[in-house]
């Protein structure tokens, strides 16, 4: 593979991680699952789902009443082969739960960023284009006493690993 078909999987492969991201912020949550593969492993702060139908339902479950912004920063693609790909980033959170900034006529009031997360990501060439296969997600830094939105709908669902 040559450095051109190198640099155009790096860009499908960010422009993937992108839409999920503003996929999610806008409430589209069924585009969001739909850019993972069928059979997606998918783990962040001890939840573990798998499929995208769990993705959707946690999204809803976990965002649904609430207003979050994604900032996705210092991306790196390493393309591995024609048809897989590897991706790390940094992901900066903007959350306020049970307000949406649709409903209000002014911009929703918040402390700062909620969290900052290191992320990790699999990518596959499938039929339908460069897909998600396998997402892992690492807190590194939480806002004091707030809990996940996430967390919270994989506690009342049983998604939630168990405390080794």
């Amino acid at each position: 593979m040559d450095r051109k078909q190198e640099r155009t999987i790096e860009w499908e492969c960010q422009r993937v991680l992108r839409q999920y991201y503003q996929f999610v912020d806008q409430r589209m949550y069924k585009k969001a699952a739909n850019l993972f593969t069928p059979d997606v492993e998918w783990q962040a702060f001890d939840v573990h789902l798998k499929g995208r139908e769990e993705i959707y339902k946690g999204l809803i479950g976990g965002l649904a009443e609430g207003t979050i912004r994604h900032v996705i920063t210092n991306t790196v693609i390493d393309v591995l082969d024609e048809d897989h790909a590897v991706s790390r980033s940094y992901n900066t959170d903007y959350y306020v739960p049970g307000a949406k900034v649709e409903d209000g006529d002014a911009p929703l009031h918040f402390d700062g960023p909620h969290r900052i997360e290191d992320n990790y990501a699999e990518l596959t060439r499938t039929d339908e284009g460069w897909l998600i296969s396998k997402r892992d997600v690492k807190l590194i830094f939480r806002r004091a006493n707030e809990p996940i939105a996430l967390e919270s709908w994989a506690k009342t669902e049983g998604k939630v690993a168990p405390s080794s």
